[in-house]
């Protein structure tokens, strides 16, 4: 058991395998913080929703999935993109250190799925918690559908990926469709 485990990601949007991973970490730890990469980024196709959108969707998928008492056991730390992964290593291990103080057993919970996930190996002293791959869909997969609808039809563009995702998750982009945010972004 470790004193804090650490889940690292985007959550563009949250889905079944984030919460698999979220709640591996929940059961690891005594205290979990969910690291949200590129926070204070413009929206774009790729990081369409704010870091705090992101909070929240992942908030309420954990309501849907965990005991009250696991869900306070998680704090959010919004983390910017430095481009540079000595400096962004540095950044998370300073953010995570004002949260846990400088002696906590950490474990950070992973899995590889391509190059982009080198950095679970960048942290030294943290252990990795591997998992494999949870679920057949990853985000890119739910923004390429949805970003392909229009806001009639996105209840019916998801619908085939709602066994991967979140049921909050889906009203979250269903309201958001509905946002001058969704049509610029389609553009």
């Amino acid at each position: 058991m470790y004193d804090t485990a650490l889940y690292i990601g985007r959550f563009e949007p949250v889905h079944a395998g984030h919460m698999a991973l979220l709640q591996r970490a929940l059961a690891s730890a005594r205290q979990v913080i969910v690291v949200v990469g590129s926070a204070w980024q413009a929206r774009s196709p790729k990081n369409p929703f704010t870091w705090q959108e992101r909070e929240v969707m992942l908030r309420e998928a954990l309501h849907d999935a965990v005991p009250g008492a696991d869900r306070a056991r998680v704090q959010v730390l919004p983390m910017r993109d430095y481009y540079n992964e000595a400096v962004w290593v540095q950044a998370v291990i300073d953010g995570v250190t004002r949260l846990t103080g400088p002696d906590a057993r950490i474990g950070l919970v992973g899995h590889f799925k391509d190059a982009t996930s080198s950095y679970l190996s960048a942290f030294p002293g943290w252990q990795l918690i591997p998992m494999e791959r949870q679920g057949r869909i990853d985000a890119t997969a739910i923004r390429d559908a949805y970003f392909g609808a229009t806001p009639a039809t996105v209840q019916s563009a998801l619908a085939p990926l709602a066994d991967e995702s979140r049921p909050s998750t889906l009203a979250t982009l269903e309201r958001f469709a509905h946002t001058p945010h969704y049509s610029a972004l389609q553009e």
